[in-house]
């Protein structure tokens, strides 16, 4: 069967991007597909690099060039008469001094010297061939996420409808909780603003906000979930503990847990979950609170009146989660109606922090037909130190850098 008409199987190498669920191993090592292109791969030749390249065609033309000169001289001793045995020795040992015997020798000690330059860059380069290859470079293609960035999102700017006028920026940088100097709220000309405190009227906002960005995910900080309000999710920096799941999953947790929001699911119960795809462009989380009480206020104000407490949580594109609610998070945690001017309002907001460079994600809960908008987080993958010094030497010295996304 062909590998294309398999689509119950998943195949070793295989990358898991969402969803849940179980396999049976029906082959491993060589006898797995991914086993049998790493076979197919080893009869592959490497490239041969552009000296060695040239190196062959000197040879080529060398011993054209002696098997010539052998030709030319016999002829011509012969027809001058010269004994055929010293014609042919006077030839012969022309030919051989034709031909570069100490080349090698002098390649190979300048390929070490490039070597030994490298290391001192602390650039360790395994084969000989390479470093003049890597000198002959005119374009340097490189990969962005993990390669040119930390491959670790960072939540950096918060909107909400309930206060138009502000966003809301995070510090710090990468996966632990412990940096940064909490929320600041900021105008929208860029006039800094206080830091909001868990007392603070803007905090049951934000908290509705985030804590949808907690429950709509499958990530862990390698710690135990934290009631609302304790940062207890991030595991020590000291810790060995490494975050889990999806980059992006886990900056919302790592926000949340700098806000001072913390994690509720472990207050919840999940009752279902439509992963994130390509067609629907979000993520559907629905859970009920385990003690009956919801953690932030503004989920029981959006709470069905049957009692059960249980609702829907979306995070997605802002274009699909702005569809389907009729209401936004108000100062005092209730739903206040979502007009046209607030839509556009957010699509704004979110295409100012698109501009920006940062990946843009909207928040919504409520129940089916009632959903509650609550608001919009811009987060970037911060590049790695260095990056910018090396790009820019790269093209003082004429090589072009091309990023590939």
């Amino acid at each position: 069967v062909a590998v294309t008409d398999q689509p119950n199987v998943a195949f070793a190498g295989t990358l898991v991007t969402g969803g849940h669920g179980r396999g049976i191993a029906v082959a491993v090592g060589r006898r797995s597909e991914f086993g049998r292109v790493c076979s197919e791969l080893q009869g592959v030749e490497s490239p041969r690099s552009p000296l060695q390249i040239k190196i062959d065609e000197l040879g080529t033309r060398l011993a054209a060039l002696s098997v010539t000169a052998i030709a030319i001289i016999g002829i011509a001793g012969w027809a001058v008469g010269r004994p055929a045995l010293e014609t042919a020795t006077v030839a012969v040992s022309l030919a051989v001094a034709a031909i570069p015997e100490g080349l090698p020798i002098c390649v190979t000690v300048t390929l070490a010297l490039g070597v030994l330059r490298m290391a001192k860059k602390r650039a360790i380069v395994k084969r000989l061939p390479a470093v003049e290859a890597l000198g002959c470079a005119s374009v340097v293609c490189s990969d962005k996420t993990g390669t040119l960035t930390q491959n670790e999102m960072t939540v950096r700017r918060m909107f909400v409808l309930a206060f138009p006028q502000n966003a809301f920026l995070l510090s710090g940088v990468g996966y632990d909780a412990c940096e940064g100097t909490g929320v600041k709220a900021e105008s929208l000309v860029g006039r800094p603003g206080p830091t909001i405190g868990r007392d603070g009227l803007e905090h049951p906002v934000l908290a509705a906000l985030l804590g949808v960005g907690c429950l709509c995910n499958n990530a862990s900080l390698g710690g135990a979930a934290g009631a609302p309000g304790q940062p207890t999710t991030a595991a020590p920096s000291s810790s060995p503990a490494r975050p889990v799941g999806q980059p992006t999953e886990i900056a919302l947790l790592v926000a949340s847990a700098k806000a001072g929001a913390g994690d509720a699911r472990g207050l919840y119960v999940r009752t279902g979950e439509v992963p994130f795809s390509s067609d629907r462009k979000r993520m559907e989380v629905t859970a009920r609170p385990a003690a009956g009480v919801h953690a932030v206020a503004a989920y029981a104000a959006a709470a069905p009146a049957d009692g059960s407490g249980e609702l829907r949580f979306l995070k997605g594109m802002p274009e699909a989660v702005l569809d389907e609610c009729t209401n936004f998070t108000g100062p005092g945690g209730g739903g206040v109606a979502l007009t046209d001017a607030g839509r556009r309002r957010v699509r704004t907001q979110a295409r100012r922090m698109a501009t920006g460079g940062m990946r843009v994600l909207a928040m919504a809960y409520g129940r089916e037909g009632a959903m509650t908008f609550a608001g919009i987080v811009g987060m970037e993958d911060p590049p790695r130190d260095g990056v910018p010094e090396a790009v820019a030497e790269l093209r003082q010295s004429g090589v072009r850098v091309a990023m590939i996304a």
